[in-house]
């Protein structure tokens, strides 16, 4: 399989593919585990935090998927809610934010990778589909180009934030990284 040029579109029944570098993005992130039922718990708690120290207006949330829910028990299930933010606007707080308290907050750079992005619309119980779709690679096959690493991790990148829209108009970026360093 060959690499496929920026911004190359695969389409697979109606979703679309577009290959795109993802990042890199400098993040303060929280650790979730367990259920994904309960991720609201977790971006609550984060949101509240960098919103005290003015950086979650008009920032970019992202999600970082570690197990996939079909083979890891719930119960054991990794999750980093993150909020993006330039560099510099994270570097005078990097101290306090590591020194949150109850918090247990990472600076991080997300990224720097390719990926083929897609978008889900819809509800939140429904994006397994759209991660089930995704990760057929028959469409990639008869582009001849390279499929999405099968295994996560993968990135969510919030359109409209978690909370920020009716669920059943939540609008979710998913990249799906490849094996690639760069495109042909």
């Amino acid at each position: 399989m060959t690499a496929p040029a920026r911004d190359t579109v695969v389409t697979s029944g109606q979703q679309l593919y577009t290959f795109v570098q993802f990042g890199p993005l400098s993040v303060v992130c929280l650790r979730h585990s367990g259920s994904f039922r309960t991720l609201n718990h977790t971006w609550n708690r984060l949101l509240g935090y960098t919103h005290s120290h003015g950086l979650a207006d008009s920032a970019q949330l992202i999600g970082v998927v570690y197990d996939d829910p079909a083979h890891v028990p719930p119960e054991r299930l990794r999750y980093d809610a993150c909020v993006a933010a330039p560099a510099a606007a994270l570097q005078p707080h990097t101290q306090d934010l590591l020194e949150a308290g109850d918090l247990p907050l990472r600076y991080e750079t997300l990224g720097g990778l390719w990926a083929w992005r897609t978008t889900h619309h819809g509800t939140f119980d429904t994006l397994s589909t759209t991660y089930r779709r995704a990760l057929d690679t028959t469409a990639f096959r008869q582009r001849g180009v390279v499929a999405p690493c099968p295994r996560p991790p993968f990135y969510e990148v919030y359109r409209s934030g978690p909370g920020a829209a009716p669920d059943a108009e939540a609008e979710i970026d998913i990249y799906l990284p490849v094996p690639l360093n760069r495109p042909a």
